[in-house]
């Protein structure tokens, strides 16, 4: 059993710049690393630190705002064990401070979980069901599950029918260097929540800079060229659209919906 199975840098850039328009860049930095646990090594005890920077851009609104920045720190255990043949599962629980530092509350430290259960009936088809926990301000829990399926015969296309993130891959080559280069199309439920210093006064005391929770949250839709090497190292280059999004505010404040936008990003892992 390899200790370290990854570290993935990701980058997101969604371009704004106006009224009613909220620019962000996404930056994110994490690793796993497996842990022996209940005496199997086929199914260990996943452990992932992680840190993730953002940067908004807007908006320009007399009553939502953001500061330049956010910050999470968090850590992440899963484990996915193997029952049998058949049944297996996929658990995880996140714990981290998710703020943009001026002052972390209680609010700031948020907790996260996943529990799906998972029906291999084939090594080609794989029903899964469960929940995930998010413990936004909006939305706390979201059913989570679907089918993974890859059709008899080839192995060159995968659909993965699940919720809430969607995706259907197709392996373009096999390259001389054994690298596998695969297209995608793929459906994401986006977004965070922080605590934030908020521009406006929320208490009526005369008084600006009054501890918020917001939670940006929005729905994408992208198309991307993935690469995954023997050697260990595969990344990923993708084009989309985000919509449906908002800033929801635990205070009175009316909720802030920016307009649709594309998006880039990228990520690369070792």
């Amino acid at each position: 059993m390899r200790f370290r199975q990854e570290v993935r840098f990701e980058h997101t850039w969604m371009p704004g710049d106006g009224p009613e328009e909220l620019g962000i860049h996404d930056f994110h930095l994490h690793g796993t690393f497996a842990i022996p646990f209940l005496y199997n090594t086929e199914t260990p005890l996943l452990v992932t630190p992680g840190f993730g920077l953002h940067l908004w851009n807007g908006p320009s609104s007399p009553t939502a705002d953001m500061p330049p920045r956010t910050f999470d720190a968090y850590l992440d255990a899963a484990w996915n064990p193997q029952l049998s043949a058949l049944l297996g599962g996929e658990l995880g629980f996140t714990v981290g401070v998710h703020s943009d530092f001026s002052r972390v509350v209680n609010e700031s430290i948020r907790y996260r979980g996943r529990g799906l259960l998972t029906l291999a009936f084939s090594p080609s088809f794989t029903v899964k069901a469960g929940v995930i926990y998010l413990d936004r301000v909006r939305v706390k829990i979201l059913p989570a599950g679907g089918l993974i399926w890859v059709p008899a015969g080839n192995p060159d296309v995968r659909f993965e029918v699940l919720f809430p993130n969607p995706r259907l891959a197709i392996r373009l080559t096999t390259d001389s260097r054994n690298t596998e280069w695969w297209l995608y199309a793929r459906g994401e439920y986006g977004g965070g929540s922080w605590t934030v210093r908020r521009a406006i006064d929320l208490d009526g005391d005369g008084v600006a800079n009054d501890i918020d929770e917001v939670d940006y949250n929005d729905l994408r839709f992208a198309v991307g060229l993935e690469f995954d090497s023997y050697t260990g190292l595969d990344g990923l280059a993708e084009i989309g659209l985000a919509f449906e999004r908002e800033l929801f505010y635990r205070s009175s404040t009316p909720t802030f919906r920016p307009n649709p936008t594309v998006f880039v990003g990228g990520q690369l892992a070792f």
